[in-house]
């Protein structure tokens, strides 16, 4: 139960590279042939406010060395975000990947207004997410590889926003340069046309926009009405720079014979920019570059390398994604006047970086306003993904859609909007583990390994009776189980099918198929891993402990201790060793770092650590003594929660807010307690999710979070953020051995007094 102590309502409350450059011929390449580029759109006229995004916005070049001079592979725009030289940018042109094979990446700054930008700089990579394409750069030496220490610089720099509060329709100002660095910034106005979902993202995964932006432009920014960053332009190659292809131009001598001809190799400058990653995305990356934070974790077991070629297995399109990540409804046709449409896919062997690209025809017609891309893969090597859109009508018509990779396609589909559909159909595919009345009692996509049973439910409508359909299990890839029945259930209602092992079920990836005739009709995957719980959740880590130091043999070291610990100043870094049972390679996990319920970095990425073992650490760490303060460690699998741990540097004293906050909003502090005992429950998660984001709809991104904070060792927390006044909200509280606290409707009056304060009571099972 959740109460203030001012009112009780019946919801409960309201509430680096040094090396020196043997020949420069980059430059003059890019005056020379700047009128061949496509530059497309006008320029915005300038005003004062985005005087700071024109100062701050820099010319990115990826170079490699070859025949004894500096040749590019790939190019593009950032934004300086520190006075320090920080640099916001994509990831493909932060690090080789794809066609961006480049040993070094080359800033070159906007000296003098209406002027090319000069080369000046060498950076480095400091934090990257590749699933997202966003990257953090460090200016690391100057151009004859001087090293340039950390601090000493004062660049100018562009303050961030916070583009939750986005719609479509809403203007922005985009900055960047159109034309491979040959002229000055180009700042181009646009309004938001759409938001599109995506498996990486989710909800909020990408802004759309008509406005016409030159590849160059990605890794630039798109900014507010204030003049504050809100978003990240995002491009790719759409060829992987072996071959002249769409937007691959040779603009470099490479063959040293006086000619710039299709001899040289071509350079990718990224296809015309339709999407804008908003920034929330790279907040942990923000956070953890600008307090000088790394994450870490143990290596694992080496990988095999990819041999085989990137395969797409299956394309299908689905009315809604449910919070599950799964397809409610597969269709090959909506009525008039259908404004939501989800395009999944299932694929093999991807490279990370790959360009990729959804487009969309209808009746033979291109419609960029629901096409995406062309992109660099980010989403692992094998897998399914989503790509969506709500809220914006589809015209009636015959569509198609077409993946490609390396701008060849792959797959494509089709659907019919504005035809009436009889089709026989199975919807709304949950999966959970039923009590002895057949009831779901959990329902997810992450069990224990082990159980005797898992069921996957559906609806069904338009039946007809004797209709062929089958039902089709496979685990980690190989089919264990197929057959085909005769339908004898009746036009619509609710069903479900079972896997079922008496000597229980072995961890992996479950896969579900579920076919009418020959046309699939629902699908879905479950992860078994990890031992079970109370209420029949799954608990993969155990044995957590927390250290300040690691031995040489992995062990922890230093000042050891379990959660609720204390260290003193001067440490730099925090260790959290956990063991493990039953976690099947390649499942996707996220730990992540918190300072005084501020989140300082996160990392994604699938496990390589074997199936059972012990002492796998995560740390976080600094080349300087960490900050007094209040340290969390969150892990999850999938998108469900194992554990946190808590650590105090010192004194641990938090402060009461760790931002500045609004005068139209509220600070909320208070303590989480035992419901029986009334003691403080230490390491405890408190989210608040986004506006009126409610939890059926919560996909367990970090994009849907508001703000969120950890209980310190007496039970105690203060979340880092305001909450707006007149909205409710959703609250989320996790602690290790109680039940889940979950309320829908916190409401923030207007006359809610700030500070306020919340205590949060949790029971045992």
């Amino acid at each position: 139960m959740l109460y203030t102590p001012q009112q009780r309502r019946r919801n409960q409350f309201e509430g680096r590279f040094s090396h020196s450059f043997r020949k420069w011929s980059i430059v003059p390449a890019l005056l020379a042939l700047s009128a061949l580029l496509f530059t497309g759109g006008a320029l915005a006229q300038e005003v004062d406010v985005y005087e700071d995004a024109r100062e701050s916005t820099v010319f990115i070049m990826q170079a490699y060395e070859e025949a004894g001079s500096q040749a590019m592979s790939c190019v593009g725009s950032g934004t300086i975000i520190d006075s320090s030289g920080l640099i916001l940018t994509n990831a493909h042109l932060a690090e080789p990947l794809g066609p961006c094979r480049g040993e070094r990446v080359i800033i070159s700054l906007p000296i003098k207004e209406d002027a090319a930008p000069i080369p000046t700089y060498i950076a480095e990579p400091i934090q990257v997410d590749t699933k997202l394409d966003v990257a953090i750069l460090q200016i690391t030496s100057s151009l004859d590889g001087r090293p340039i220490e950390t601090g000493s610089l004062t660049l100018p720099a562009v303050s961030v926003g916070d583009p939750s509060d986005l719609l479509p329709g809403n203007g922005l100002t985009y900055a960047g340069y159109e034309d491979i660095g040959a002229t000055s910034v180009s700042t181009i106005p646009g309004v938001i046309t759409g938001i599109t979902s995506e498996t990486a993202g989710s909800r909020l995964a990408w802004f759309r926009t008509d406005s016409v932006l030159a590849g160059s432009m990605s890794g630039g920014g798109a900014y507010d009405s204030e003049g504050r960053l809100i978003g990240l332009l995002t491009s790719a190659a759409a060829t992987t720079g072996d071959d002249s292809g769409p937007m691959c131009l040779s603009i470099q001598d490479n063959t040293h014979d006086g000619l710039i001809t299709d001899l040289d190799a071509c350079v990718p400058v990224g296809g015309a920019i339709t999407t804008i990653r908003p920034i929330v995305h790279a907040r942990s990356l923000i956070e953890a570059a600008t307090g000088s934070y790394t994450l870490d974790h143990t290596a694992g077991l080496p990988e095999n390398p990819i041999i085989y070629e990137p395969t797409i297995t299956r394309m299908y399109l689905s009315s809604q994604v449910s919070q599950y990540g799964l397809p409610t409804h597969i269709v090959t046709s909506l009525p008039t006047g259908a404004t939501s449409l989800y395009v999944f896919f299932e694929y093999k062997n991807m490279v990370t970086g790959l360009p990729y690209e959804l487009r969309v025809t209808v009746d033979g017609l291109e419609l960029p306003q629901f096409s995406l891309g062309p992109l660099a893969w980010g989403g692992g090597e094998s897998g399914t993904w989503y790509i969506g859109t709500e809220g914006k009508t589809w015209p009636d018509g015959q569509y198609e859609f077409t993946l490609l990779l390396n701008d060849s396609p792959i797959a494509s589909e089709q659907l019919t909007i504005g035809a009436t559909s009889g089709e026989q159909s199975f919807s709304d595919l949950v999966f959970g583990i039923p009590d002895e009345s057949g009831i779901l009692i959990t329902k997810g996509t992450l069990f224990p390994s082990g159980i005797t049973q898992f069921d996957a439910q559906f609806n069904y409508s338009g039946m007809q009776e004797e209709q062929d359909w089958t039902e089709i299990w496979t685990l980690d890839g190989t089919e264990v189980f197929r057959s085909t029945y005769l339908w004898n259930r009746g036009e619509s209602g609710t069903m479900s099918v079972s896997a079922i092992n008496v000597e229980g079920l072995p961890m992996g990836q479950y896969h579900l198929d579920l076919l009418i005739g020959e046309r699939l009709a629902a699908t879905g995957v479950v992860t078994l891993a990890g031992n079970p719980v109370e209420n029949g959740g799954s608990a993969v880590f155990y044995n957590n402990r927390i250290a300040s130091t690691i031995s040489r043999d992995g062990q922890p070291d230093g000042y050891i201790g379990t959660s609720g610990i204390t260290v003193p100043v001067g440490v730099t870094s925090l260790y959290t060793f956990v063991d493990w049972d039953y976690m099947p390679t390649g499942t996707e996990w996220t730990y992540r770092w918190f300072l005084d319920g501020r989140l300082s970095g996160s990392r994604t990425q699938g496990w390589n650590a074997g199936g059972v073992g012990q002492d796998f650490w995560m740390s976080l760490n600094s080349e300087t003594p960490l900050p007094e303060g209040q340290y969390a460690v969150e892990v999850l699998v999938g998108n469900q929660p194992m554990f946190s741990s808590n650590v105090a540097v010192g004194s641990g004293a938090q402060p009461l807010s760790g931002v500045d906050t609004e005068g139209d909003e509220v600070l909320i502090s208070g303590a989480v307690v035992d419901a029986v005992t009334g003691e403080g429950i230490a390491g405890a998660l408190v989210i608040v999710l986004d506006v009126a984001l409610e939890s059926p709809s919560f996909t367990w991104n970090e994009a849907e979070i508001h703000t969120q904070a950890l209980t310190d060792r007496n039970g105690r927390f203060n979340l880092p953020r305001g909450l707006p006044r007149r909205n409710y909200y959703t609250v989320y509280v996790f602690a290790e051995g109680y039940i889940t606290v979950l309320e829908d409707n916190f409401t923030v009056l207007s006359t809610q007094p700030s500070p306020s304060e919340i205590t949060i009571q949790m029971s045992r099972p």
